[in-house]
């Protein structure tokens, strides 16, 4: 990452595929963080999930997950432990992640009972291309078009989430005087405190 605001923290892309649109009633059907730790070192944590419901042909459309590919994954609780152990302290980065992911995350969380971990911080890639103007499409294919990153595996999470990395990093490239100044007043400039 080019900004300095970034080093010595967690960083990782974070993305689910899920059932459909609405977290009270859909369900994940595959999830991914993706990034690099305090340290620098590489993280990268991705698995499909059996959601216990059937997937929508409309939904396995778009990112390709059907029935018979999650019959045999764990369910979303017997990887949060996992999640749950990577998001804690995190910046998270995600493209809409705020209004979906996260809603998604919380759903199942309280499902299982569990508490959602507590990121640092969620930097939503979404509402930044709104906040800097970025003209044209916002949908995260159309931005990755737009700065040259190469998205093969659309709507698979962890190609998704890693897209989101790249993405911020062009935006920090491309508009470095929106990520100016002390590294904690940048990322409250930029992020989210989950609720």
């Amino acid at each position: 990452m080019v900004s300095d605001f970034l080093e010595g923290f967690r960083v990782l892309g974070f993305d689910l595929e899920t059932t459909g649109f609405n977290p009270r009633q859909d369900r994940v059907v595959q999830f991914a963080l993706v990034g690099s730790d305090s340290d620098g070192s590489k993280l990268s944590m991705q698995s499909l999930v059996n959601p216990g419901c059937r997937i929508p042909v409309e939904s396995s459309n778009v990112h390709g997950i059907f029935d018979e590919d999650v019959i045999d994954a764990e369910s979303f609780g017997g990887h949060l432990d996992s999640i749950c152990e990577m998001i804690e302290g995190s910046i998270i980065v995600g493209h809409n992640v705020v209004a979906f992911d996260w809603r998604f995350l919380e759903m199942e969380c309280m499902r299982i009972g569990r508490g959602v971990p507590s990121p640092l911080a969620l930097v939503d890639t979404l509402e930044l291309a709104r906040t800097l103007a970025i003209p044209g499409g916002h949908r995260l294919g159309v931005l990755c078009e737009r700065f040259g990153i190469s998205l093969e595996r659309s709507h698979s999470a962890d190609a998704d989430a890693g897209a989101t990395l790249l993405l911020l990093w062009k935006f920090m490239v491309t508009f470095p005087e929106r990520f100016e100044g002390a590294p904690r007043d940048v990322l409250d400039s930029i992020s989210h405190r989950p609720e």
